[in-house]
């Protein structure tokens, strides 16, 4: 996880939101809503750190649609299916349902849908200190 936050949300935050307090909220706002989630679900939080990592790899597909991404040098597939490619292996190599998976993805929803209608943006306070 530490390693894809290292890769791949340094260009989330330097191509697409344009300003730390825009990142923060992205980094804030799934694992807050993802804990709200496992609470009113009655779920232990001792996964939420994969479901991150599932809420991150969606953002990072949807906005990177079209990229072709090399799985193990053994396939390509575009970028917006990348969280349904990690879904599929939940499920057959865990042989897990991938309820969890979905949770991640769901939350990702709404945090792109949410952020490009412009309902979602950093509070002036946050700005602010930056």
């Amino acid at each position: 996880t530490l390693q894809f936050l290292w890769t791949y949300m340094s260009q989330i935050e330097k191509l697409h939101l344009h300003s730390p307090p825009s990142f923060l909220l992205l980094l804030t706002f799934g694992p807050l809503t993802l804990t709200l989630m496992y609470f009113l679900l009655g779920l232990s939080p001792q996964l939420l750190g994969h479901n991150f990592s599932t809420y991150l790899v969606y953002l990072w597909s949807r906005i990177h649609e079209g990229l072709e991404v090399n799985i193990m040098d053994l396939i390509n597939i575009k970028a917006e299916l990348l969280p349904w490619f990690f879904l599929g292996q939940t499920f057959l190599l865990e042989g897990q349902p991938p309820t969890l998976d979905l949770l991640g993805i769901a939350v990702g929803h709404v945090y792109f849908y949410a952020e490009a209608e412009g309902r979602l943006k950093a509070p002036g306070w946050l700005k602010g200190m930056y």
